[in-house]
């Protein structure tokens, strides 16, 4: 059978991607990672222990990444009140799109990858075909999917922008019946469907070990290439197609970006692919391991007296081994046991592999600013929230190239999503989300206003660490306490996964709210006896006025309960 040119594509793709090692690299990453440091090793069943400080400084990294929280804000290039509000529509759907495809969880899983193996994918796509159902559907329906980067070929390796691409592919494995039901629905021939067959080997290079087949299966792939029709109007072009067979083919026209976004760890010198932490680390994580077997095998061997015996005279020389046995051995009255039996004092072993072992394990972890003082390895009740927070802050500064890279990701996936809004919406379209005051909004807008709204994309970025969540609060507290807010604000400024139950003093203040309308209206005062209250004097007292913003005395003990805290005659 006649292969495709999405398939000769692929191909050559593949090749390129064998030439530089990614698959093997890509698996040899993961498994570092994982712990699975000695595969492939021959140690005749003896199972050796290694010493993984690469899980730990990655752990470390793209935590201290992730914690930088992120808000998509949609804003105008101009100053039209009507263009503004489409802004504030669009942001509020971008926060509710962000929670229902679940992208705080996927956001770890992309930093996790990039970290290990330089460089990750997030694809984004409409469950929506773009044909008549969308007349009916105006609500849209985005999925995001994570890719690893050697399922991933591009036109050109040495060019970092996506955008740029001549054409971009997706391979995945999929199950052969699903793609032969699929190419049916979408009206391809019978003849072209019986084209769809099982691989007999797995087409990328990952090994297969690493492939669950409980299914038939074979690879598909989505070819995405970025051109004009004859107006000059961009459209994206895509295929998908399986060794010999297109099941799936279309134009998304008005679309003029790749719905696919990077995130690359640390760029690579004239590459489109990252660095990854563990890359670097494997040779100092071989070190540390062999140096900790060779010190284990010598510990095993010699660390421990061993027995010299006569043979001839012990019967049974096994039982020195065992607990409580009983020795036999032939003419004990003419000799000594101490002739018979004796044992070898074990050599001294020198430290210098120990030395050599804690010094790459401990330089290999402040190169990176994985110290111990950067993961935080410090007692919070010897220092200050601030101090504390202030001291991660200048140890994360090395990781500031990978903050700024995964906010540059942010903003690529805002302006997808804003653009398979304008494409998938060609008869309008419906925002739903609920707003932060917990109201329900829903509007429907129009199509043509918004593919010619010229919108600019912000991230917000702030820490969601304990330590800075700590600070902010302590900030608010110190605030309310000098009267600068009052109570009410202090409420509605605390973060939501603040310490404070945020929910509960605001159900409070909702409460007060709802009772002081029912509440009947209290009689006007006149101003002078609004100044000036009269009390009884006590014995040997006198009148004394309330002064202003004070409560009167009888009042005042009112609500302290009346008689009932007076202090007893004496």
């Amino acid at each position: 059978m006649e292969q495709t040119d999405i398939w000769e594509k692929y191909e050559a793709g593949k090749a390129q991607h064998h030439a530089v090692g990614m698959y093997s690299q890509v698996d040899r990453c993961h498994r570092f990672y994982e712990g699975d440091q000695w595969h492939g090793m021959k140690t005749g069943g003896e199972e050796l222990p290694s010493l993984n400080f690469i899980k730990p400084i990655c752990r470390y990294q793209y935590s201290t990444v992730a914690l930088n929280d992120t808000a998509i804000i949609y804003s105008s290039m101009t100053a039209a009140p009507d263009v503004q509000s489409i802004c504030d529509l669009l942001t509020g759907f971008a926060r509710a799109q962000w929670e229902k495809g679940k992208m705080d969880a996927k956001k770890w899983a992309l930093l996790k990858n990039a970290c290990i193996t330089g460089d990750h994918y997030l694809y984004v796509f409409d469950e929506r075909a773009p044909s008549e159902s969308v007349v009916q559907d105006l609500t849209p329906k985005l999925q995001m999917r994570l890719i690893d980067k050697d399922d991933v070929y591009l036109a050109d390796e040495q060019e970092s922008d996506l955008q740029r691409q001549r054409w971009i592919i997706l391979a995945e494995r999929r199950d052969v019946e699903e793609l032969r039901r699929l190419a049916k629905n979408n009206g391809v021939a019978e003849e072209e469907i019986e084209k769809i067959v099982g691989d007999e080997e797995i087409e990328t290079g990952a090994e297969p070990a690493r492939e669950v087949r409980t299914t038939d299966k074979c690879t598909s792939l989505l070819y995405m290439a970025l051109t004009q029709d004859d107006d000059g109007n961009p459209v994206l072009r895509y295929a998908r197609s399986t060794r010999c067979c297109i099941w799936d083919k279309g134009d998304l026209k008005g679309m003029p970006v790749y719905p696919l976004a990077a995130m690359r760890w640390e760029d690579r010198h004239r590459s489109a692919r990252g660095i990854g932490v563990v890359e670097r680390l494997i040779p100092n994580q071989i070190e540390v391991n062999k140096t900790l077997a060779r010190r284990s095998l010598v510990v095993k061997r010699y660390g421990y007296p061993t027995a010299v015996v006569d043979d001839q005279a012990v019967l049974n020389p096994s039982e020195l081994a065992k607990v409580g046995s009983t020795l036999r051995v032939q003419n004990l009255s003419t000799r000594p046991i101490t002739s018979l039996v004796q044992y070898l004092t074990p050599a001294p072993m020198g430290g210098d592999a120990a030395a050599l072992e804690a010094e790459v394990l401990t330089q290999s972890r402040e190169l990176e600013g994985a110290g111990e003082a950067a993961t935080g390895q410090v007692d919070p009740t010897q220092a200050s929230g601030e101090a504390i927070k202030a001291a991660r802050d200048q140890s994360a500064m090395v990781l500031n190239d990978q903050a700024a890279a995964y906010k540059q990701f942010v903003e690529d996936l805002a302006a997808i999503w804003y653009w398979l809004w304008v494409v998938y919406s060609p008869f309008g379209l419906q925002v739903e989300y609920t707003d932060t005051d917990g109201r329900q909004v829903s509007a429907i807008l129009d199509a043509q206003r918004l593919h010619d709204l010229d919108v600019d994309i912000k991230i917000d970025v702030s820490p969601t660490d304990p330590y800075s969540i700590l600070s902010r609060q302590m900030a608010l507290e110190n605030a309310l306490a000098q009267g600068h807010i009052t109570f009410e604000e202090y409420v509605e400024a605390l973060d939501a996964d603040s310490g404070v139950p945020k929910a509960k003093l605001q159900a409070i203040l909702d409460k007060r709210k709802a009772v002081a309308k029912t509440a009947p209206a209290a009689p006007q005062e006149t101003p002078a006896a609004a100044q000036t209250t009269d009390i009884p004097a006590e014995a040997g007292g006198a009148v004394q006025p309330a002064g202003p913003g004070q409560l009167p005395p009888e009042l005042l003990a009112a609500l302290m309960g009346g008689d009932a805290n007076a202090l007893p005659p004496m």
